[in-house]
């Protein structure tokens, strides 16, 4: 028992020690901040306060009327930086055809991979595609938020308050 109990005590603090980092700042492509360590924080509040858990789940954990939310937001993501990629493709004429699915996967996994994290100075740069993506989210997740018909049975208009929607945003980008 006591062997056990030693076991569970070590991984409880591993669990601690490896959490994933939560960066002071996320900033844009000109050095605005995009959102805080703050608003991460508060935006699992908002999460955890509403039940979201209930709705749908945070890398692939908890009830599934709703959506991953974390997946939904790296889809999202993903789908606007490649928007952006082909459009930048279009105009480059040394570059492969802005259609090339093969291309713009590939473009897409060279974005989401690097590292941009500045552990100097504790910020997290954002590429212009992913700032653009985060402004659209709290868009897209207000309107998830206002009506039942598209939220898996949440309350109409549970969460309406722009400060709540960008620090919930600011959570799913993070967790993404």
């Amino acid at each position: 028992m006591i062997s056990g109990f030693s076991v569970l005590g070590y991984l409880a603090a591993r669990t601690y020690q490896d959490a994933p980092p939560i960066p002071a700042r996320v900033i844009g492509p000109d050095g605005t901040t995009l959102f805080t360590r703050r608003d991460v924080t508060a935006g699992q509040q908002v999460f955890l306060s509403h039940g979201l858990m209930e709705n749908g789940s945070v890398w692939g954990h908890g009830a599934y009327l709703g959506p991953d939310f974390s997946a939904e937001y790296l889809h999202t993501m993903a789908l606007g930086i490649r928007a952006s990629t082909s459009a930048a493709m279009s105009q480059d004429s040394s570059a492969l055809h802005p259609n090339d699915p093969d291309a713009l996967d590939a473009e897409i996994a060279r974005t989401l991979k690097k590292n941009r994290y500045d552990p100097a100075s504790d910020t997290l740069a954002f590429t212009q595609a992913q700032a653009d993506s985060f402004h659209v989210q709290q868009g897209m997740w207000r309107d998830y938020f206002a009506a039942p018909d598209r939220n898996g049975g949440l309350p109409a208009g549970l969460i309406q308050d722009p400060e709540q929607l960008h620090e919930l945003t600011a959570f799913f980008a993070w967790a993404a």
